[in-house]
């Protein structure tokens, strides 16, 4: 009986230590497993509170982009842009058109006439092709340089309006306002004659022809 109490004793004294490390590895290994499960939770919570923060701010900047027009503008593709830029340059045709508008002399309107207009040629009977102002209309010519008005239809009037004057003729078939000086006389022509003026034409245009109810102004009284 001694040597089986002393066996167990033994057994006992040599067990013991094993025992407590054994249930110490099964403590550490709970603590292991605790910890793991802590940082787990953690960092899932972490993620989604990353989740949370960028769905904010994605809605936020939807909000700004709706409510910010300078946004707006720099989304416009660029054939908008270039549709957008052909307003600006009509307007500067307008200011063009000004500019040849303002080249044109102001005139003022002297007097006004009405009464038929008829035609005649440099080599009409009686011509002789040279203007009662001295003028060479013999190689055909039917335009007169002025040096304000430009390239200007040559006219014969009465001696009621003066050599070198510059008319308006309005109503004629040829335009509607067309601008002549005066360079020529005529037998027939003049106030309370046959016609008021006699159109110099090249033969292509209303030769011996008339033209009725045309309206003359007087912009400018001889040079």
């Amino acid at each position: 009986m001694k040597k089986i109490s002393n066996i167990i004793n033994y057994f006992l004294l040599f067990s013991f230590p094993v025992l407590l490390l054994t249930v110490n590895i099964k403590m550490d290994t709970i603590d292991a497993n605790m910890n793991t499960k802590v940082l787990a939770t953690n960092l899932v919570s972490k993620v989604r509170e990353k989740e949370d923060i960028e769905k904010e701010n994605l809605i936020l900047e939807q909000e700004l982009e709706a409510s910010n027009p300078r946004q707006f503008i720099e989304e416009i593709k660029p054939e908008e842009m270039i549709e957008e830029s052909l307003p600006v340059v009509k307007k500067e045709d307008k200011k063009e058109d000004k500019k040849v508008e303002s080249m044109i002399p102001k005139t003022d309107i002297l007097s006004t006439y009405q009464g038929t207009m008829s035609f005649y040629s440099a080599n009409c009977v009686g011509c002789s092709g040279i203007t009662s102002t001295g003028v060479d209309i013999s190689d055909g010519r039917i335009y007169y340089q002025d040096k304000t008005y430009g390239s200007i239809r040559i006219v014969a009037a009465g001696t009621e309006i003066k050599k070198w004057s510059i008319i308006r003729i309005k109503n004629s078939s040829l335009g509607a306002n067309i601008l002549a000086i005066v360079l020529d006389r005529g037998g027939s022509i003049g106030f309370g004659k046959k016609f008021l003026i006699d159109m110099l034409t090249n033969g292509t245009e209303n030769k011996g022809g008339i033209e009725k109810n045309i309206t003359i102004e007087v912009i400018r009284e001889g040079k």
